[in-house]
């Protein structure tokens, strides 16, 4: 009976040693079971993931696609050279503008009259430049382009021909003004053709007084970089007017910026030693 009672007892304590094995071993099996009818946690993430990524590249597709016309229905991505380069001009587009009025032009219509009547309609247009706008990066570059002419006039300033040096800062405001509204309204807008004929008033002003300062020290004796710079400039502003339209305008009007500024930059110091200044 002690014999008995003894081995009762130990198989007792061994059961129960062996009990949480036991227990963990059934938990086990437990938890393949719900795995195998269930997809695994990684799986799960991968088809996830592949399921958003796959949804982001569709949404990308469509947001880089652009018919290139209303009949044509051939779709090109947006950064393709052919929907870049295979535009017209704007005055070849759209021709003469038809809202030169009061309603635009205020008390300068009889000035903007007289421009759009001599010139054919054609200098109260400009490009149209999409896709750029002024929160992309090419838009931005450009518009920064114009701080070329706020660092011209402020050095003029600080030398001394504080006239010559407003004028050129007064060119590069206006002329951040003009382009930010190209920019952003588009095409055919009067307010960008307001913008526009404000200025040619100070970009001519400038203009005039650097060829009023060559004249005077004589066309002989201006520096040969001052000359190159200046040719440099027209060529580049006359090819703005041959692409006149998307990145091959903002190409060429951006070293027209910068070309010409360092142009009126170097006769305005020229003009200071010469005087003495």
């Amino acid at each position: 009976m002690m014999l008995l009672g003894t081995y009762s007892k130990e198989d007792n304590n061994c059961c129960s040693i062996m009990r949480p094995p036991i227990l963990l071993f059934a938990l086990l099996l437990q938890s393949a079971h719900s795995l195998q009818s269930s997809p695994p946690l990684a799986f799960v993430a991968s088809r996830a993931s592949k399921n958003c990524g796959s949804g982001v590249l569709r949404h990308r597709q469509q947001r880089t696609k652009q018919y290139l016309s209303d009949d044509d229905e051939e779709i090109i991505p947006i950064n393709n050279d052919r929907s870049i380069l295979a535009g017209e001009s704007t005055f070849q587009k759209y021709g003469r503008p038809s809202d030169i009025n009061s309603d635009s032009f205020g008390p300068l219509l009889p000035i903007a009259e007289a421009v759009d009547e001599v010139t054919g309609g054609w200098a109260l247009t400009y490009a149209d430049l999409h896709p750029a706008t002024p929160r992309t990066t090419i838009g931005q570059a450009f518009l920064a382009t114009n701080i070329f002419y706020a660092a011209g006039g402020l050095a003029l300033g600080v030398q001394g021909d504080w006239f010559y040096g407003a004028l050129t800062e007064l060119a590069g405001i206006v002329s951040f003004i003009y382009h930010y509204s190209q920019l952003e309204f588009g095409k055919n807008r009067s307010e960008v053709r307001l913008a526009l004929l404000v200025d040619y008033f100070t970009a001519g002003a400038a203009l005039i007084c650097g060829g009023v300062y060559m004249v005077q020290m004589g066309i002989d004796t201006i520096p040969i970089d001052a000359l190159l710079t200046a040719v440099g400039a027209s060529v580049c502003l006359a090819l703005c007017w041959v692409w006149e339209f998307g990145y091959p305008y903002i190409f060429w009007h951006s070293l027209w910026h910068i070309l010409s500024a360092l142009t009126g930059y170097l006769i305005g110091q020229d003009h200071l030693l010469s005087t003495g200044g």
